[in-house]
């Protein structure tokens, strides 16, 4: 028997997974990735160097298991885009995902009809699209967008390391918003309005359908005999709610991090221009050919950390633990979570985090104890829009991340959104996720459910308490619902002071 061989690229480190058909770990490898920060705000990385640092992992996993067989090689990447000339060489460094310097670029498709760019690509105009830094290039450095020959996403860029051939998932196409959802295809309509040309675009493939195999080139770079099959991929979020087991419509992944994303399955694009401002995503998924959308709370397990970190004096666990002995509602102290603006439900890039309702009385477990709940009725009200929009009724969400380490966490996330929540400890989920597309295009697995049968997890259930549902519930109307409204005014208004001053002290 041989191994499937998971790879992901990702903003902080670029890791390597070698699996067994059940999912079990034979060696894993990772390096740092090598972010240049810039001013304003900008950052970007070598491509050359992610490849090199992708392909230190790759050996290093192969070295670790001599004489085995690797039957296969998937990658699960962020959404950002490489730039190559005739040679294959960046024509300018990769502008990372989170680079704001396309900002006024991704407002000037409003020009074009936000309404119209949303119901064929399922993407809301935003910098983080990878159009808009194609467009950024052509504007600013018109010199290196005549040297494009290949635009391709991360996920393409490193399978066109591996087998010279430049295809990428349709999945990874979805980021660049020149994607159309129904015909799986570059849009014509979106690239004209770019003054972008198509045949600089890589070939959109099925998630798991063969790129091609490694060459010789990269043997010796990769450890690797050439031949070993390479099987397209897809976003690193993606592939790791594949791996959680999440397959069919209606199903619902929420994933804690230093972010929170929340990802809801369907059948068919849900990118309806009447729910335009509630900025979801919806794009092509891994598995079956569904689709997903996805909503997002920017700052999530951040929050804690930040707490944590500047109100020195207990762990994690120590903070938890307190705030679980307060009562629901946290004796009135309630916290906004817009530590970094609010993007799903309505973006705005003014909006702050606050706290409310603090009085002497509040103790620190009740400002643990706020930020959880605060962050679990953000998370309902993405749920509560996901089944409007849908008209599907969430059954169970499967919540992997920090937050799944914490029963509390978990049991405030099931009694807020009156929903049963089930935890899964799912390690290196991107990575396994595209070794498991992997097993599917070298046949190891019949299907989508044939593998998620095979690749198993323990799973903890918390059912939501009826009676605590009901009193966050008006919580929930009569208070939170309020705070974002009643201080729109006040946050624009710091915004804008904010940045008036950042101006005077250059001047200065």
């Amino acid at each position: 028997m041989g191994y499937l061989l998971g790879i992901d690229v990702g903003s902080t480190n670029y890791k390597a997974v070698a699996c067994d058909y059940n999912g079990h770990f034979l060696a894993t490898a990772k390096r740092p990735a090598d972010t240049t920060y810039l001013e304003h705000g900008w950052a970007q990385l070598d491509p050359q160097k992610m490849w090199e640092g992708v392909a230190a992992c790759i050996k290093e996993v192969s070295q670790a298991l001599p004489g085995q067989i690797c039957d296969g090689i998937g990658i699960a990447t962020n959404g950002e885009d490489m730039f190559l000339d005739a040679n294959g060489k960046a024509v300018h460094p990769t502008i990372r995902w989170f680079d704001t310097r396309t900002d006024k670029i991704a407002k000037a498709w409003k020009n074009f009809g936000v309404e119209q760019v949303y119901k064929i690509t399922g993407i809301n105009p935003n910098p983080v699209a990878g159009i808009t830094r194609i467009q950024w290039i052509k504007k600013h450095h018109p010199e290196l967008f005549a040297k494009i020959r290949c635009w391709i996403q991360t996920q393409g860029f490193v399978s066109l390391k591996l087998t010279g051939i430049a295809r990428t998932s349709w999945n990874n196409a979805c980021r660049t918003m020149a994607f159309d959802l129904r015909t799986r295809n570059w849009s014509k309509e979106i690239l004209e309005e770019a003054g972008i040309p198509e045949d600089i675009l890589a070939e959109p493939i099925r998630p798991g359908e063969l790129v091609g195999t490694t060459t010789e080139d990269v043997a010796d770079m990769i450890g690797l005999p050439a031949g070993t099959p390479v099987y397209a991929g897809g976003i690193d979020y993606a592939c790791g709610t594949f791996a959680t087991g999440i397959i069919k419509s209606g199903q619902m992944l929420d994933s804690t991090g230093t972010s929170e994303q929340l990802v809801f399955i369907s059948d068919e694009p849900q990118s309806s221009p009447k729910y335009i401002n509630k900025n979801f995503t919806s794009v092509s998924y891994v598995v079956n050919d569904k689709y997903y959308m996805m909503g997002q709370i920017i700052s999530s397990g951040g929050i804690l950390e930040w707490f944590k970190r500047e109100f020195k004096g207990a762990s994690f666990d120590e903070l938890v633990a307190e705030a679980s002995k307060r009562p629901i509602g946290a004796n009135g102290c309630m916290m906004l979570p817009y530590f970094s603006g609010r993007y799903t439900l309505g973006s705005d890039a003014a909006a702050r985090g606050a706290f409310l309702g603090i009085t002497t009385a509040t103790t620190r477990g009740d400002f643990v104890r706020a930020i959880l709940e605060g962050l679990c009725f953000e998370m309902y009200s993405i749920v509560r829009n996901v089944q409007r929009i849908s008209d599907k009724e969430i059954q169970s969400i499967y919540a992997i991340g920090g937050a799944a380490k914490s029963d509390f966490w978990m049991q405030l996330k099931a009694d807020i959104t009156g929903i049963r929540v089930k935890s899964k400890s799912v390690p290196e989920a991107a990575a396994l996720g595209a070794a498991m597309l992997a097993g599917i295009g070298a046949g190891v697995y019949n299907s989508a459910e044939d593998a998620v049968k095979k690749v198993v997890f323990p799973e903890k259930v918390y059912e939501p308490n009826k009676k605590r549902h009901k009193k966050y519930m008006d919580i929930y109307e009569r208070l939170n619902q309020q705070m974002y409204p009643a201080l729109k005014y006040f946050n624009d208004t710091v915004t804008e002071m904010q940045s008036s001053l950042i101006e005077w002290d250059d001047e200065e």
